[in-house]
């Protein structure tokens, strides 16, 4: 009964892409939260060993205060003692403010002196680097913070691998942190079919090894007036698809053109239907009058739009597009 009431049920049309942005977004806010505890025990850490000194120093100073207190009852009795058996007030002669001749300092002043070194050893250990300050207090970049974006991208290598980057500039004049990674949409043009380009996150040991290792990712990435950051993607053809990811057609004959347009008609009908072949990525494909692959890339911040950056990568008909988290630009 339990099988024939799920029988008909379906995944959503959408539940893959929801699946591809909820994971990278879980895995941030895991990077948040690790961020944040190791945030606590640092200065957890760096305040606990302050008080201890501090209360050390606080035990010290009064064993010091009442050692000196006795010390100088001790000597003022000592010399009394002397003084009762000789005739003499006191053996040892004293300053007009109590001080010993020569020593320059009373044991008060002395306690102060050697306190004041402590007290900024307590106050430098206590005080957080300013690096560490800025990544905790800076605020999430807003999208009106993001500008100037740009994108770059290499030509293909042997095997049609194409890698490049969207470059994004904190254009405000203060600090802030790069929240999640981000969109990177891919839009089929010409001949390329939706379903046979993908776009997925890159991960340790994936067909894109141009593309940094993803556990050097920073967890969090602070930007600095002027200063960037880079997603970068690898374009990978599919197997069997050749350099382009595009099926190489079987053998045609080859229309001879020394015989005029009359001796090829499938090659002069295209012209009326206006799918000719001067679109940009490469033109007509196989004599047949077909717009050639290719595949546009844009990204959008985490932020929201607008878009901040296209790039696009020609002649690619299946493939997939891996591309990796922000990065702090070079």
């Amino acid at each position: 009964m339990l099988q024939s009431r799920v029988a008909d049920l379906e995944p959503a049309a959408d539940a893959l892409d929801q699946l591809r942005r909820a994971v990278p977004a879980r895995r941030q806010r895991r990077r948040h939260a690790l961020v944040g505890a190791a945030a606590v025990v640092l200065l957890g850490g760096t305040a606990i060993p302050a008080m201890v000194h501090v209360a050390d120093f606080v035990d010290g100073s009064g064993d010091r205060s009442a050692n000196a207190a006795s010390s100088r009852r001790a000597e003022h009795d000592t010399a009394g003692t002397r003084g009762e058996g000789t005739g003499q007030a006191s053996a040892r002669p004293t300053g007009n403010d109590g001080r010993k001749p020569g020593s320059g300092r009373t044991a008060g002043t002395g306690d102060q002196d050697a306190a004041t070194p402590g007290a900024g050893a307590v106050a430098g250990v206590g005080t957080p680097a300013p690096n560490t300050t800025m990544d905790v207090s800076s605020p999430a970049c807003g999208r009106d913070q993001l500008g100037r974006a740009t994108s770059t991208v290499a030509p293909a290598d042997s095997v049609g691998r194409v890698y490049g980057a969207f470059r994004v500039v904190n254009t405000s004049s203060a600090a802030c942190s790069v929240q999640g990674g981000g969109t990177v949409d891919l839009t089929p043009q010409g001949s390329t079919k939706s379903d046979k380009v993908h776009v997925v996150d890159h991960t340790t040991g994936d067909d894109a090894t141009g593309l940094p290792d993803p556990a050097t990712t920073p967890d969090q990435l602070v930007l600095k007036p002027g200063q960037a950051y880079e997603v970068k993607f690898a374009w990978i053809p599919a197997a069997g698809g050749g350099k382009t990811g595009c099926v190489t057609p079987g053998p045609s004959p080859t229309p001879d053109p020394s015989k005029g347009p009359a001796a090829s008609p499938a090659a002069a009908a295209p012209p009326p239907d206006g799918a000719g072949g001067g679109q940009a990525g490469g033109g007509a494909t196989g004599g047949s009058g077909a717009a050639a692959g290719g595949v546009l890339l844009s990204h959008t911040p985490e932020a929201g739009e607008p878009v901040a950056a296209d790039a696009k990568i020609a002649e690619a008909c299946a493939g997939t597009v891996y591309r990796t988290a922000p990065l702090a630009a070079s």
